[in-house]
């Protein structure tokens, strides 16, 4: 936590955080650049203090394309392995781990996991880091888990159609080559970072 003589300031999950010098980006192409608070909630918020201005412009998730703290980037991304919630509720700020221009993007999403254990049931709260993609297919913010039925099982033939416009990439995937397949069960999720970013980087070279 960092601390200031007038409030306190903190960034636990890029979806919570608090007074934190940074730009925010609107979907109507504005730029603001001050405080920053997130509060994910249930629809989201953003709050940013400018200075200059008496009282902090408040927006909801849907409102925001993204905010850039330091050299990090953060987006806005909507998250589509199921369910039954609302879009808005789906809406979470994802590290964007690719460059700006790149065909297929990867996410980094800092989840708090809390478990209750023992007979006091005592609650412990850690974070967690998942990854998400969004392929070139995708209208909007639309992010998949690397690990969801939109990829697994059957990695070869989902992930070869996706880049089927890059015909050797196609092949590679196809084929299960080494660094270009990975299974549903087995594989940690560096593992299959390590493959995602194979088939990214070479997508973006063909595409070029």
């Amino acid at each position: 936590m960092l601390a200031s003589c007038k409030s306190a300031a903190w960034f636990e999950t890029p979806n919570d955080l608090e007074n934190i010098n940074g730009t925010l980006y609107l979907s109507n192409g504005e730029e603001l650049t001050g405080k920053l608070s997130v509060d994910e909630g249930w629809y989201g918020l953003v709050k940013i203090n400018v200075p200059g201005e008496k009282k902090a412009r408040r927006f909801k998730f849907y409102d925001v394309k993204g905010y850039k703290l330091r050299n990090d980037y953060y987006e806005v991304k909507e998250i589509r392995d199921g369910g039954w919630f609302s879009r808005s509720y789906h809406l979470q700020f994802m590290k964007r781990l690719t460059p700006a221009d790149s065909k297929i993007h990867l996410y980094e999403y800092l989840e708090k996991e809390t478990s209750h254990s023992g007979y006091r049931n005592r609650t412990t709260t850690s974070l967690e880091k998942n990854y998400y993609i969004q392929l070139p297919s995708e209208q909007g913010d639309g992010v998949w888990n690397i690990a969801s039925s939109k990829l697994v099982p059957n990695f070869d033939e989902k992930m070869s159609r996706i880049v089927s416009d890059c015909p050797a990439l196609a092949r590679k995937i196809a084929n299960k080559e080494k660094g270009y397949f990975y299974s549903q069960m087995g594989p940690s999720d560096e593992q299959r970072m390590d493959i995602v970013w194979n088939i990214i980087e070479e997508y973006n070279r063909c595409s070029r």
